[in-house]
This record gives C-alpha cells, sequence and structure tokens, in this order.
C-alpha cells in the first residue's frame, strides 16, 4: 500500500554538506553526541567542503584514548581494539595500520585538532546525521539491542539466552522504523513501550515535532529523513537522538505552513496524521446516505459502487523482496471482484483502473463523487518491516465505519493471515470521497510469507468473494 518515498540516511556523510565560499565556512554547525550538545573550545566547521570535527572532544567522549605527538604533528586514538593515527594536512591515516585516504586532512584550528566528519564516522564505529534545517550534526553510537524482540517485552532486559544487551538502563522502546504512507500519515514502528510526549508546534519555518522519551533507535535503524513529495504541505520527516539526551529521539514534520494534525498511539506503532490544509483536525459525523442505513432497500434500486484499485502505472505501491509489486495484486483482485459483480443485477460497478495506468488520487476522489456512489472501497497491500503482519480495514469518516467492521469481517478470514482490525486512517480517496469509503490493506508485503499468501490465485479469490459478501451486506443485499 505504502507510496515509496525517498529514505536518505546520512551513515557516510558525503564532503559536501554545505556549497561554502573559500576556506572556511563562517557559521559552524553545532555537534552533539548521542543527543548531548558539545561544547568545545573550537567549533565544528565547514572546511573546503568538508565538515571538520574536534577529534579530541569526540573521542574521549566514547572512551577512546588520545595522544599528541607535536613533532610529527600526529594524533593518535585508540582503544583495545583500535588504533587510529592521522597526522596534520595530510590526507593518508592509518586505521590498525592500515592506510586511509581522507576527504580532507586534519586541520588545527586555535591550537584545536578537527577532522573529517566521514573519517569519525567510519572509524570511531559512529553514525552520522546532519540535520541541515538546525545546522546540527548528530553523532551517537547505536545502542545494541535484543535479536527479535517482540512487541510488549522490556528491550532493557538480558537476552534470552542470560548474555547482556548494551541499552541504557532508561530504554523502555526500540524503534524500527520511521515512514510516510504515501498519502497522509507518518508511522514509527517499535518494539517495547514508547509513550509519546505531547506533540507540539513550532514556526519560523513551521513544524511538528515529538518527542519519544526512555527510547533507542534500533541497530539498523540509523538517524536520518524521509523526503516527501506527495502531501500538499508535509515537506520532510527527520528524526534523531535527543536534542539533550541520549535516551530521547526526536521526530520532526516539516511543513510548508500550519497544518492541522493528530496522533495516535497503537500497539507497536505511533500514528500521526498530517490532514490536508483546509480540512478538519478530526473526522465529521455526517449522517449516511441510502444505502448505509438499516432500512430495506426498494426492490428495483440498482446501487451504484466504485472498486479503486490503488497504485498503478508510473505508481508500483509497495513491493516484495522477490520483486512483486503491489499494483499488481490490487488489480488482479480487482478483477476477480468485477467477474464476481458483473453478476449482481442490484449493484453497477465502476472502476477507476481496470488495467496498468496512473490514477491521481483526486481523479479516483472526484470519480466516486461525480457519480455520487453508494459505497466505495480502495484495494490495497501493505508494506513495513519484513515482520510485520495481518490485514487491516481502514475508514476516515464516522458514517464509514460500519462499512469497515462489515468488510473486515469477511477480508480478515479470507486472507487467513492476522487480524489487526479496523483502524482509522486519514487516506485522500477515503477523507474527501461522500459516501461511505474504505481501504482495505490486505497484507504486508514486506513479509515473504504474507507475499505468498497474498500472490495465491485461491487467496486473490477469496479476498474478491469476500469485498463483494461486505459490499452486498452494507447495501443490504
Amino acid at each position: 500500500m505504502r507510496k515509496l518515498v525517498v529514505v536518505i540516511m546520512l551513515l557516510s556523510v558525503v564532503m559536501s554538506l554545505f556549497p561554502v565560499v573559500g576556506q572556511a565556512a563562517s557559521v559552524a554547525p553545532k555537534l552533539y553526541l548521542n543527543g548531548k550538545q558539545l561544547i568545545t573550545k573550537e567549533e565544528p566547521r565547514i572546511y573546503n567542503s568538508s565538515t571538520l570535527v574536534p577529534v579530541r572532544v569526540v573521542a574521549e567522549g566514547l572512551g577512546y584514548n588520545v595522544t599528541w605527538s607535536q613533532a610529527d604533528k600526529r594524533v593518535d586514538i585508540n582503544d583495545v581494539s583500535t588504533a587510529i593515527a592521522l597526522t596534520v594536512d595530510n590526507q593518508i591515516a592509518t586505521v590498525n595500520g592500515n592506510e586511509v585516504s581522507l576527504e580532507t586532512s586534519a586541520k588545527i584550528f586555535n591550537n584545536v585538532t578537527l577532522v573529517p566528519i566521514r573519517f569519525v564516522a567510519e572509524s570511531l564505529g559512529l553514525q552520522v546525521y546532519f540535520d541541515q534545517p538546525t545546522m546540527a550534526v548528530h553523532l551517537y553510537k547505536a545502542v545494541t539491542s535484543p535479536e527479535e524482540p517482540s512487541t510488549g517485552t522490556d528491550p532493557g532486559s538480558n537476552g534470552s539466552d542470560g548474555s547482556e544487551t548494551n541499552l541504557p538502563a532508561d530504554v523502555q522502546g526500540i524503534v524500527k522504523a520511521v515512514q510516510f504512507d504515501g498519502m497522509s500519515s507518518v508511522t514509527i514502528d517499535y518494539d517495547g513501550v514508547i509513550k509519546p510526549n505531547k506533540a507540539f508546534t513550532l514556526t519560523s519555518p513551521d513544524r511538528i515535532v515529538v518527542d519519544l522519551p526512555n527510547a533507542a533507535f534500533a541497530t539498523d535503524l540509523t538517524p536520518g529523513k524521509v523526503v516527501v513529495d506527495s502531501h500538499e504541505s508535509l515537506t520532510q520527516v527527520r528524526y534523531a537522538v535527543g536534542p539533550d539526551k541520549s535516551t530521547t529521539l526526536r521526530i520532526v514534520l516539516d511543513l510548508k505552513s500550519p497544518t492541522n494534525y493528530t496522533v495516535k498511539e497503537e500497539t507497536g506503532r505511533i500514528r500521526i496524521d498530517v490532514l490536508n490544509l483546509t480540512g478538519p483536525s478530526t473526522p465529521p459525523v455526517v449522517t449516511p446516505p441510502a444505502g448505509g442505513g438499516s432500512t430495506t432497500p426498494p426492490a428495483n434500486k440498482v446501487y451504484k459502487v466504485v472498486i479503486d484499485a490503488g497504485h498503478g502505472g508510473k505508481d508500483p505501491g509497495a513491493s516484495s523482496a522477490s520483486g512483486l509489486l503491489e499494483k499488481t495484486f490490487n488489480l488482479s483482485v480487482t478483477l476477480k471482484v468485477k467477474a464476481l459483480l458483473d453478476k449482481e443485477s442490484k449493484i453497477q460497478a465502476t472502476y477507476t483502473r481496470a488495467n496498468d495506468t496512473f490514477i491521481e488520487l483526486g481523479d479516483r476522489v472526484k470519480i466516486a463523487n461525480d457519480l455520487k456512489a453508494d459505497a466505495f472501497v480502495s484495494i490495497h497491500a501493505n508494506s513495513y518491516t519484513a515482520t510485520s503482519t495481518g490485514t487491516e480495514t481502514y475508514y476516515y469518516r464516522a458514517e464509514s465505519k460500519p462499512f469497515a467492521q462489515i468488510m473486515h469481517k469477511y477480508l480478515s478470514k479470507a486472507t487467513g493471515l492476522k487480524d489487526n482490525g479496523v483502524r482509522s486512517g486519514n487516506f485522500k480517496v477515503i477523507r474527501e470521497t461522500t459516501m461511505p469509503a474504505i481501504l482495505l490493506e490486505s497484507g504486508y508485503l514486506s513479509n515473504a510469507s504474507d507475499t505468498k499468501v497474498l500472490f495465491d490465485d485461491a487467496t486473490q479469490n477469496r479476498i474478491a468473494q469476500a469485498i463483494v459478501s461486505g459490499i452486498k451486506e452494507q447495501l443490504k443485499l
């Protein structure tokens, strides 16, 4: 389901962090180590398009020994397993005796030795994220979490085999993923327990900020950002340690202008819904139109239903590790639904797409609204982590919730996957349509087992039949 977005991880920060004129930039970035700002005699600086940091304060902060040889103008950094040597103005350094080429050599400013941040990251085992809006360089050594902690476990406890983890004592939750769903929701997946602080906004520029106390990133998730190009206000999502504590993570949503939002807590997930610029902050209560109530429909009434195969054409949607595409699944199920609905004399079905074409979200909404449809169903498959699994049915407006509940009981049984329940979701196609409208997430393509189920022809036939059964019950047929 989830539209692929560009995720930029700056594990190895490129040397062109800023365009600068001359040798040294006048604006120095802030330096953070494990979420705590480092105040040094000589600030980090930009030199020849590379960011240089004070090597002593960083190395000693991580427990390394630092020595300086005035005669050789060489700085040595070492602990029990690593020995690093850099020479001022020499672009060759050594790590455990092996030569390493530097983008920019070490420099001395005001009697303080500064080294390129890329070298610091690769040689001292740091993860690095440069946050351009705040002009901050975040350095941190990732904590070690249990192999695959299950939701509800204490990630700060020992492993099942009695081995110690390297988690700080106050860490209660591990953030596994930060993603944008391609429509309006930012989701934060985690294991353990995370209780977000109350969200707040900042201006100049406009931002939404959510802090996650007593939390740490999973070992395979580094601070970074998600660039968003499909929302009218949200431009990117940034996430890093701090700003003032190594066990508080900060999620920042950058906006073009002030925008309504909601923060919802779910099991193992925090969801931030960023609403459209002019829309309400909470779903409105709307009187259900004909077809959504409990009265018996007229004997001669023909109901209009819109079936929306998500994504398509240039928009593949989610994909599996084996290369199977969500748009293919969505269309395959839709065509099976069509074969069934063609037999229903009291249902006139319209399809937003019946082949591999790209249809804008607004056009999908317009098709349903212009038709004055009685029901709208958007068909999707999900994507998150390799362990995410299950079937979900989403609604936005209150009038659509009964339809979602009806449909979900059929859909969940048809897939046979974990029942993740009925959820509210701020998706454009179910937010801006004017009839009972729902969005189906049959399973997770990021999960190999779910993928195998979803691309099984018999399962797709069951899903198609479930969709038709749900529609007919909603319309009292």
